[in-house]
């Protein structure tokens, strides 16, 4: 199982069907469609919007899926700082101004 390099958690890989790796959290969660404006990922990598079902909603009627990593990420906000702060894309200079 890989880990986030910004927070350490365990992540799974969902390929999408647009053929992108995206990062999930390994617990699959049931789903209320069209219940909130939630992204999530099924086992095939097709994205189900709606919110995660509260636990006297679970079902096995409802479709299971992951949840989007960068949803549970304490840095899911912070990536682009960090990264300046490690030097960033520009090899350590400051990008022209």
């Amino acid at each position: 199982m890989a880990r986030c390099k910004f927070c350490g958690q365990e992540i799974d890989w969902i390929t999408s069907m647009e053929g992108k790796q995206v990062p999930v959290d390994p617990d699959p969660v049931f789903v209320i469609e069209d219940g909130g404006p939630e992204e999530f990922l099924d086992d095939m990598g097709a994205t189900i919007t709606g919110r995660q079902a509260r636990p006297e909603e679970e079902s096995r009627d409802l479709p299971v899926a992951f949840v989007l990593h960068r949803r549970t990420c304490p840095w899911a906000d912070k990536p682009t700082q960090r990264r300046v702060e490690r030097g960033g894309s520009y090899g350590g200079l400051s990008p022209a101004t």
